[in-house]
């Protein structure tokens, strides 16, 4: 019982440090039970100190695990016409996840590696 408490515990902590806040965890779930992936899709290296920008077509939202690994932000402009930019920038070398919603609910998961 004292085990299932502890892991309960973490699982909280997990879900506070990647969504910033327990109300955010909430909003995961309902998604997450829809078959989105848990899973990061795709791995992205920024350097430490450089900006790298992805395009999501119809962005929503978005979360970073460790924003003291990496900065995000939402980047008005792209190259394509209907899609908008994340501007995650390299702050200290290590990995984080960076998650992105659009509007039909779907989420994807990013592995983000800071190279110092």
């Amino acid at each position: 019982m004292k085990n299932v408490k502890k892991l309960m515990g973490v699982l909280a902590v997990t879900a506070v440090a990647v969504l910033g806040t327990a109300a955010g965890a909430e909003q995961v779930a309902p998604a997450a039970a829809q078959g989105t992936p848990a899973a990061p899709a795709e791995t992205i290296h920024v350097k430490k100190g450089e900006v790298y920008t992805l395009e999501v077509k119809d962005l929503v939202r978005i979360a970073v695990g460790d924003p003291e690994t990496a900065g995000i932000s939402v980047a008005d402009k792209t190259d394509k016409k209907d899609a908008t930019g994340v501007r995650i920038a390299g702050l200290k070398a290590g990995e984080t996840i960076l998650l992105t919603w659009t509007k039909d609910g779907t989420r994807k998961a990013y592995t983000l590696v800071i190279r110092g």
